[in-house]
C-alpha cells in the first residue's frame, strides 16, 4: 500500500495536488495527497478540481454548435475522481462533437490526462484564452491526437498525462477519434493553476520544511497499513487588502476512502475538519497546521487518493 514518503521526498516534490478556488461566497484552496504512487513519474502541476472550483463542462455539437447537455455536478466529480467509473457521453465523431471545460478564470494550462472505458476515442485537444461558449473566441490545437492507448488502467492517471505549457486559457475541449457507439469518459484530467493576475484574495498552502508554497502532487509512497505519520503545512493569505474570515480544513474522498484518514491540528487538537481559531490578515500566515495521516489495518492495498482543502468563509 503507498502513502506516504520520507521528508527528503516530500521537500523535492512540495506538496499535494492543490487548486484555488474562488467564488463570491468562499474560496477554497486544495491539496491533493495522493498514495501508492511511490514509484510514477512526477506530474507536471496541480490538477485542478473541476468538480468543485466553478469550473463547468458538457459536450456540444460542432458542426451547429448545439449544446447536447451540460455535466452535473455529479458528472464532473466522477470524471476528477481516480477509480474506473464513468460518465455516459453517448457515441459521436472526431468532426462532430467534444467534450468541453470551461473556467471561472484564466489559468495556466500545463497538462491533461483523458480517461475512457474504450480506448482510442480521443483526437484532438484545443484551448481557448478567449471562448465564453465554447464556440466563440479562437482555439488553437495543443494535440493532434491524444494517446489513450493505456487509459483504461489506474497507474495510466499518472504515467500517461501529457505536459504542455500554455498561459491565460479559460476553455480547453477534446475531440473524439472514433465514431458510431455510446462512450464513457472516466477521468477529464487538468493540470495547472489560476493564472498570475486573476483572483488575487484567496489561501495558498506552503510546506513548514521550507517554505515553500505546493506546486505539485504530493506522492506518500508506498506505507505499511497500520502506519501514520505527521506533515506540517500552514496557509498564506495572498490578498493585498482583504483578511479571510471563518477558514475551516478538511478532506475529500478521491479514491481509496483515505479522506477519513487524514485529521489537522492548528494546535488546539486534532479533528477531521478544523476551525482556525481567527482570521488570517492581508499577507499574514496562518499558525501551523499538522495534518496527520492514519492508515488503517483493513486499508485495501491499492491507490489512495484525497483532498485536504480551505474553506474561506468571507473576506472583509
Amino acid at each position: 500500500m503507498t502513502l506516504l514518503d520520507t521528508k527528503q521526498r516530500i521537500r523535492h516534490q512540495r506538496g499535494f495536488d492543490r487548486i484555488f478556488y474562488a467564488s463570491p461566497s468562499e474560496v477554497r484552496e486544495i491539496l491533493m495527497v495522493r498514495g501508492g504512487a511511490g514509484s510514477y513519474v512526477d506530474a507536471p502541476a496541480r490538477r485542478m478540481a473541476l468538480h468543485d472550483d466553478g469550473s463547468i463542462g458538457g459536450k456540444r455539437q460542432a458542426s451547429n454548435d448545439e449544446l447536447l447537455f451540460e455535466f452535473s455536478g455529479a458528472n464532473m466529480a466522477t470524471m476528477q475522481n481516480e477509480d474506473l467509473s464513468s460518465v455516459n457521453i453517448g457515441g459521436g465523431s472526431q468532426s462532430a462533437e467534444y467534450v468541453f471545460i470551461i473556467f471561472p478564470e484564466l489559468r495556466e494550462f500545463d497538462g491533461i490526462f483523458l480517461g475512457a472505458s474504450q480506448i482510442n476515442i480521443w483526437a484532438a485537444v484545443h484551448s481557448s484564452g478567449d471562448s465564453t461558449n465554447t464556440f466563440d473566441g479562437t482555439f488553437t490545437q495543443r494535440i493532434s491526437n491524444f494517446d489513450d492507448s493505456a487509459t483504461g488502467t489506474l497507474t495510466a492517471y499518472r504515467t500517461e498525462i501529457t505536459s504542455l505549457a500554455v498561459s491565460n486559457v479559460r476553455m480547453v475541449r477534446a475531440n473524439y477519434a472514433s465514431t458510431g457507439s455510446s462512450k464513457n469518459v472516466v477521468a477529464y484530467h487538468i493540470y495547472g493553476e489560476i493564472s498570475a493576475a486573476e483572483s488575487p484574495d484567496r489561501l495558498l498552502w506552503f510546506d513548514d520544511d521550507d517554505d515553500l508554497e505546493f506546486s505539485k502532487p504530493q506522492d506518500y509512497g508506498d506505507k505499511p497499513r497500520g502506519s501514520a505519520e505527521d506533515h506540517i503545512v500552514y496557509l498564506k493569505n495572498n490578498s493585498a487588502s482583504l483578511s479571510a474570515n471563518s477558514v475551516q480544513v478538511t478532506a475529500q474522498d478521491l479514491f481509496g476512502g483515505s479522506g477519513g484518514w487524514l485529521t489537522f491540528n492548528d494546535g488546539t487538537g486534532f479533528s477531521s475538519t478544523k476551525a482556525l481559531a481567527s482570521a488570517i490578515a492581508n499577507g499574514a500566515d496562518s499558525p501551523n497546521i499538522t495534518i496527520r495521516v492514519i492508515r488503517p489495518d483493513s486499508a485495501a492495498l491499492n491507490l489512495h487518493s484525497a483532498n485536504s482543502y480551505a474553506n474561506v468563509g468571507s473576506w472583509t
